[in-house]
C-alpha cells in the first residue's frame, strides 16, 4: 500500500506538515502523507453535511454545501508567517456551510446542529466581526470515525454575509490578490489598501442593515461611511472593474426540476462556471470525488508541483433549485451584480 493510501495519525499528519513548512511544500512524502490526511476528512465532512441538510428543512430556501480544503491552500496556510498551525490539528481542511435568510435563523439553525452533533469550540463573527470585515458563525464540531475524532468546521450566514463574501473573492479574482488572507491584507499599499477599505467598509453598512455590531475600527457616522466609499469607487473604479469581469463569465447549467444536489465548477482561465445536477446525493457526491482527485505532485528537475484538478473551485451543494442556487449561494461568478446592487443600496449611492 502507498503512503497516500495509509491510515495516518493526528501525530504523523503533524509531523508531516513540519516537513512541508520546513521543505516549502515539496516534500515528496510529507506530501503524500498530508493527501491521506486530507482524504480521510471526506467522511466525517460528509456526516456533517447530512446533519446540516436535516437542519436546512426548518428554513425556507436554505443552501447547503460542502468541500475538502484544497492541498494547495492547506499547504499555504502551514507557511503563514508568525503562525502555529499544525496539520493535524487544523480544523477546517473539511468544511460545511449552511446559508439562511437572518441572522435569527443563524443562531435557530446553531441550536439546532448542537442537538445532532457534538461541538467543540464556537467563533461568532457576527457578534464580533474580524476587522477585516468577515461576519458568519463558525462551529467546530467532533466527529469520531476509524478512531480517530476528526474536527470539521461548520459555517452559518445569512444570504447578506454570504453576498459580502462573494464581494471579497471578485475583487480578489479581478485584482490577482487573496484580499481575505490576513498576511496578504497586511502588506496591502496604495489602491490595493483602498479595495480593502471598500470591503471593510461595505461589510459594516451590511451589518448595520442587519442590526449587528459593526465592524471594529469604522466611525459610526454612516455619512462619513458613505462618502468614503463613494470616494473609493470613483478613485479606484472597483465597481466597474468588476462589471467587466463578471460579463466575460460564461455560465453553463446542466439540470432539471428534479435536481436537489449541485456541483459548482468554476474554471478561471477560460471564465467558465459550471452547474451540474443530481436528483440524489450519492451520484452527486461521486462525482465531486471524481472531480477533486488530485495527483499529488509534478516532478520538475528538483521542484515538486502540487497537480489541481481540472476545475479550479468544485463545491457540493444541496438546494430546492437551481434557481435557489442564484438567489443564495452567490459566488464569485454569479454573485457579483447582486453584490454591486447591494453596496448601492446600503449607501444610497449610484456608481453605475
Amino acid at each position: 500500500m502507498s503512503k497516500s493510501q495509509q491510515h495516518v495519525s493526528r501525530e504523523a499528519a503533524s509531523k508531516a506538515g513540519n516537513r512541508l513548512k520546513a521543505s516549502g511544500g515539496r516534500d515528496p512524502e510529507a506530501l503524500a502523507i498530508a493527501q491521506a490526511w486530507r482524504v480521510q476528512h471526506l467522511e466525517p465532512t460528509v456526516f456533517c453535511f447530512e446533519a446540516l441538510t436535516q437542519c436546512a428543512e426548518h428554513f425556507q430556501e436554505a443552501v447547503v454545501s460542502y468541500r475538502l480544503k484544497r492541498m494547495r491552500s492547506i499547504v499555504r496556510k502551514l507557511q503563514r508567517d508568525n503562525n502555529r498551525f499544525k496539520l493535524g490539528t487544523l480544523d477546517d481542511i473539511g468544511g460545511c456551510r449552511l446559508i439562511v435568510g437572518s441572522v435569527c435563523e443563524v443562531y435557530e439553525a446553531a441550536q439546532i446542529l448542537d442537538d445532532l452533533l457534538e461541538h467543540r469550540k464556537i467563533k461568532d463573527y457576527i457578534a464580533a466581526p474580524q476587522r477585516s470585515g468577515y461576519r458568519s458563525y463558525h462551529a467546530i464540531y467532533k466527529v469520531p470515525v476509524g478512531g480517530i475524532t476528526y474536527r470539521i468546521e461548520v459555517q452559518i450566514r445569512t444570504r447578506l454575509q454570504h453576498l459580502w463574501a462573494t464581494g471579497v473573492e471578485a475583487v480578489g479574482e479581478v485584482y490577482g490578490l487573496e484580499y481575505k488572507s490576513p498576511d496578504v491584507r497586511a502588506s496591502l499599499e496604495g489602491e490595493e489598501q483602498e479595495r480593502d477599505r471598500f470591503l471593510m467598509l461595505s461589510s459594516h453598512l451590511f451589518a448595520l442593515e442587519e442590526g449587528q455590531p459593526g465592524v471594529p475600527d469604522v466611525i459610526d457616522d454612516l455619512a462619513v461611511v458613505k462618502r468614503e466609499i463613494s470616494t473609493i469607487c470613483e478613485t479606484t473604479h472597483l465597481l466597474d472593474d468588476l462589471r467587466v469581469a463578471r460579463s466575460g463569465i460564461l455560465v453553463q447549467a446542466d439540470s432539471d426540476e428534479r435536481d436537489e444536489y449541485f456541483l459548482l465548477c468554476l474554471s478561471r482561465e477560460i471564465q467558465f462556471f459550471d452547474v451540474f445536477g443530481f436528483p440524489e446525493f450519492q451520484a452527486a457526491n461521486d462525482e465531486y470525488q471524481r472531480l477533486e482527485k488530485e495527483a499529488l505532485w509534478i516532478e520538475d528537475g528538483n521542484d515538486v508541483v502540487i497537480a489541481e484538478p481540472e476545475f479550479d473551485n468544485v463545491v457540493l451543494v444541496k438546494a430546492e433549485s437551481a434557481e435557489a442556487i442564484k438567489s443564495s449561494y452567490l459566488n464569485y461568478s454569479l454573485g457579483v451584480e447582486d453584490f454591486i446592487r447591494q453596496v448601492e443600496q446600503a449607501s444610497g449611492l449610484s456608481f453605475s
